[in-house]
């Protein structure tokens, strides 16, 4: 039988591609590592890895075995989180951190549901990128976190989640943009076009890496959302929420861009974050249900 020091292992030089730097990852000594990986092999009864120099190179049967070794692995880490979370302690503070792209009206409705019922509780709310706001989970400065999905089947830690709908983003520049102007009676444009002007881009989709978000070689980062619509009445273009463009498009500054190549706008989930088990404590349940149950009014 397999230990679970021994599936680690597996999982860390699968990852890394080599014993020494998964010795590094893992706090233990490259041949200590080694010996995890004979061990495991002899159990298993095949080869998991061909040694060239210093690269571990996995066999079919590891590409195989690795999903269920993960499945296994991250399992045993929700066992830990849930187990610490049984013991509940007296909460009067609780920070949810976002993304700027989360529409203000549904942080502001989450508040006052909250408050409504917990009217002793501080709630701070604090504006943090994806990697930022998981590694707050993680250590405990965090309860929640409302962020983008970035598509993936494991999380990047030992954390859970549920959807709560979807943010349209659509393109926008200001009315006298060169990709309006230069189709004066057609604002339909093509994704040449977009790459030829600068394109604005939140942090957190930035790092993210969400395919679709980048489209031009000239690309600005923007951490704050006022800024970037600020910008974008003197230059450029960007992919924003439809409901956060609406005051913009009101008053005229800006105007939205169509696109040839994608038909009306692109979705993009956004979930609450936490850790396993934090859903045991009735304060948080309530809370997260709360949060789900107000989202799924206003996102779709």
């Amino acid at each position: 039988m397999h230990t679970l020091e021994q599936l680690n292992a597996f999982i860390m030089v699968y990852e890394q591609g080599s014993y020494s730097a998964a010795a590094k990852l893992l706090g233990k000594s490259r041949t200590t590592v080694r010996e995890l990986i004979i061990t495991y092999e002899d159990t298993v009864g095949y080869s998991l890895f061909l040694i060239d120099g210093r690269k571990a190179i996995p066999s079919d049967k590891a590409h195989q075995l690795y999903f269920h070794a993960k499945v296994v692995e991250k399992q045993n880490r929700d066992l830990h989180c849930y187990s610490q979370a049984l013991f509940e302690q007296q909460v009067h503070t609780i920070n949810i951190v976002h993304d700027v792209i989360v529409p203000l009206m549904l942080m502001s409705n989450i508040e006052r549901k909250i408050k409504a019922t917990y009217s002793h509780l501080a709630i701070n709310w604090l504006h943090r990128t994806r990697q930022e706001a998981l590694i707050m989970l993680q250590n405990g400065q965090a309860d929640l976190a409302i962020m983008p999905d970035r598509g993936m089947l494991f999380p990047e830690t030992e954390i859970t989640w549920v959807t709560l709908g979807s943010l349209h983003l659509k393109c926008y520049a200001r009315k006298n943009s060169p990709l309006l102007i230069s189709k004066p009676h057609d604002t339909e444009v093509t994704i040449h076009h977009l790459q030829n002007e600068t394109q604005y881009i939140t942090e957190n989709f930035f790092s993210m890496n969400i395919g679709f978000a980048k489209v031009s070689p000239k690309i600005q980062i923007i951490s704050n959302n006022d800024l970037l619509c600020e910008l974008l009445k003197y230059n450029g273009w960007a992919a924003m929420p439809e409901a956060y463009m609406k005051n913009h498009l009101k008053s005229g500054d800006l105007v939205e861009v169509n696109i040839k190549e994608i038909s009306n706008s692109r979705l993009i989930s956004l979930n609450v974050y936490f850790k396993v088990g934090k859903d045991t404590q009735e304060l948080f349940k309530n809370t997260i249900n709360w949060v789900v149950e107000i989202s799924s009014l206003s996102l779709q």
